[in-house]
């Protein structure tokens, strides 16, 4: 899992602009400045910066299917990825030191050593197996970012990455049963047939 920061980009020097032709297919930098989402994320960090609030990008590993699901939510409802992930921390912090452990717990079972008959092996988990982790870029405020690590460190999470996909399970997961009971609700209200009345 990787929690380090990515590493600012730097623009090129003149001379690397001149002499090196941009390869085929691809944009250069200067290129990439005058796209939609160059411009939003520059003019976000410019309003963080002047507002004294400087952004920082962070990455996360999470499981395939759940990056997956919350593109959808974010889509759906619509509000930013950073959004949705910070909604489902906040929603779900009560509760997440239970999670977390309960979490762990599993993750323990599933690796627990087990003997060959000679030597104890490692199992490998199951879980990461069938659904192979992927990497979601993000960029918060540094402020965001602080407060995530004090809650890593208060709920003894073993990384950002962990407190971030126990909370969107749990929290993703609270919607769909939330959707379910309303389309429910929704299937029993059959609209009255005036032609039934006596």
């Amino acid at each position: 899992m990787s929690d380090t920061p990515s590493p600012s980009n730097t623009a090129p020097n003149s001379t690397e602009e001149t002499t090196s032709p941009a390869p085929s297919g691809k944009l250069d930098p200067i290129s990439r400045k005058g796209t939609p989402a160059h411009r939003t994320r520059s003019k976000r960090e410019g309003a963080g910066r002047r507002q004294g609030m400087p952004v920082q990008a962070i990455s996360l590993s999470v499981p395939a299917s759940l990056a997956a699901q919350w593109k959808t939510y974010s889509q759906e409802v619509p509000r930013s990825l950073v959004d949705v992930m910070l909604d489902a921390v906040a929603a779900t912090r009560p509760r997440l030191p239970v999670l977390l452990r309960a979490h762990q717990a599993a993750l323990r079972e599933k690796t627990r050593p087990v003997s060959d008959g000679t030597f104890l092996r490692t199992v490998p988990q199951p879980k990461r197996l069938e659904d192979p982790y992927v990497t979601m870029p993000l960029r918060l405020l540094a402020t965001n970012v602080d407060v995530l690590d004090a809650m890593v460190h208060e709920m003894a999470a073993e990384s950002r990455s962990q407190l971030v996909v126990v909370a969107l399970t749990a929290w993703l997961a609270d919607r769909r049963a939330e959707e379910q009971v309303y389309e429910e609700q929704l299937e029993l209200e059959v609209p009255e047939d005036p032609f039934d009345r006596p």
